[in-house]
């Protein structure tokens, strides 16, 4: 594509057009054609039309890329165009849906502007990969930002807060970009909130939820379900807990469960207590079982709990654990993101291999007292992520490892090939991702 520079406040481009008929004669009448660059996330383009009746359609743009269809007929239209680089024009048409066939209006191109020149250089190695990466951005900038296949940031927004951001999601509606601002790396913030930023960055809906920590989830529902910190007197001094806190769509808050509801401080001690208790940094959520699986630190542990009942069905790790791994298997230490497959569970394991981390796989049956060790990658060269981590096993059998804050991620074949490296410059991490191969389906967790 040709590359234009362009200023920050471009105007709108707007075409009067009738739009060419398809098949038959023409029962709508496509007007008023607009696109904008947004003035906050300038990769993102907002076009604009109008039809003299009620009807649906959507936009193609860049090289073979639509919208999503309209669910709604109207006669004022408008589509985001999501995915573009920085300082490109971009060839876009309107489509509407016709009873004689598809509507267009005429080809036009708008040109993207510039992001942040604060956001930091990535460098890619290797072409195995096709998919988005949603993640935050730590370092010198904070804030949550999409990186395309090719390494390339296609969308950031900055958070200004002075917190940090550990978790960025799309939301289920394809309509919004949620993450969570806070501090964890000391004393966790009483200003800390849940965030929903519209696609374009022009709004921005804070809700507070004071303590929180790492990670959250978004339920089907739309409930936004976090971890946050939770002090309750022990032997007479404040101790640092954990709570899972639900937060429905309209704003009100539920503590849903505690680790005091499973576990003893007088009897699951766990490590690092200097930091607090548990220090639960992982939250994912099972909709099948309508359950929450969550990775305490401090236990080396993972445990799945009923959301409905706040029982704890099982405890896999160390400390407190049901279920351990198998003798002479290796054993995770201060993990933190993983996933639950069909048959197996992936951690990302900080300090189990000592100086180096890594990514391990079990063999997982909950009705049995141990899991075995299936897999393993550990990174060439070696690197230390003394916080955050993260896995996603893709469909082809691949795992994409998210090393944080050593500011690399690989996509791994099973054989432990490395068939694509992201990696950013010297001082940045990046925070729990998800993988995304289109940034406008609606997606589960």
């Amino acid at each position: 594509m040709a590359r234009h520079l362009t200023l920050l406040g471009l105007a709108p481009l707007v075409l009067a057009c009738t739009g060419k008929p398809g098949p038959g004669d023409a029962s709508v009448t496509i007007g008023d054609v607009t696109a904008e660059v947004s003035p906050v996330i300038p990769t993102v383009v907002t076009v604009t039309w109008t039809t003299d009746v009620a009807s649906v359609g959507y936009v193609r743009f860049g090289d073979g890329l639509t919208t999503p269809t309209e669910s709604v007929a109207a006669t004022e239209h408008s589509a985001v165009l999501l995915g573009l680089h920085m300082q490109t024009a971009v060839d876009y048409q309107v489509v509407v849906q016709a009873e004689e066939g598809d509507i267009t209006s005429d080809t036009a191109s708008v040109t993207t502007g510039i992001l942040p020149n604060t956001l930091p250089t990535l460098t890619l190695d290797g072409d195995g990969n096709d998919l988005y990466t949603v993640a935050p951005i730590l370092g010198g900038v904070v804030g949550p930002a999409i990186i395309d296949a090719t390494g390339n940031f296609v969308w950031y927004y900055p958070d200004t807060r002075g917190l940090d951001v550990y978790r960025a999601r799309l939301s289920r509606d394809g309509t919004s970009v949620l993450y969570n601002a806070g501090s964890v790396s000391g004393d966790p913030a009483q200003d800390s909130a849940l965030v929903r930023v519209s696609l374009d960055g022009t709004s921005e809906v804070a809700t507070p939820v004071p303590l929180l920590a790492h990670d959250f989830v978004e339920l089907p529902d739309g409930t936004l379900s976090a971890i946050a910190v939770e002090y309750r007197d022990f032997n007479g001094s404040q101790l640092r807990g954990d709570k899972i806190v639900e937060v429905a769509p309209d704003g009100t808050q539920t503590d849903a469960w505690s680790v005091w509801d499973c576990f003893d401080p007088a009897v699951d001690v766990g490590t690092d207590t200097e930091i607090g208790w548990t220090f639960a940094n992982a939250l994912d959520y099972d909709e099948a079982d309508d359950a929450y699986y969550l990775s305490i630190r401090n236990f080396s542990s993972i445990v799945k709990i009923d959301r409905a009942t706040g029982t704890c069905d099982w405890v896999f790790g160390t400390t407190a654990a049901t279920i351990t791994p198998a003798s002479g298997d290796d054993v995770f230490l201060h993990e933190h993101q993983f996933e639950v497959l069909d048959s197996s569970i992936l951690v990302f394991d900080n300090a189990g291999a000592g100086s180096q981390s890594r990514a391990l796989e079990y063999s997982f049956d909950p009705t049995q007292p141990t899991a075995s060790e299936i897999w393993s990658f550990y990174p060439d060269p070696s690197i230390f992520t003394f916080v955050l981590g993260d896995v996603h096993r893709l469909d082809d059998g691949d795992t994409l490892v998210d090393f944080a804050v050593g500011g690399e991620i690989d996509r791994v074949t099973p054989a432990g090939d490395v068939t694509w490296r992201l990696d950013a410059a010297l001082g940045y991490a990046f925070g729990f991702f998800e993988a995304e191969p289109d940034l406008y389906v609606a997606r589960g967790e």
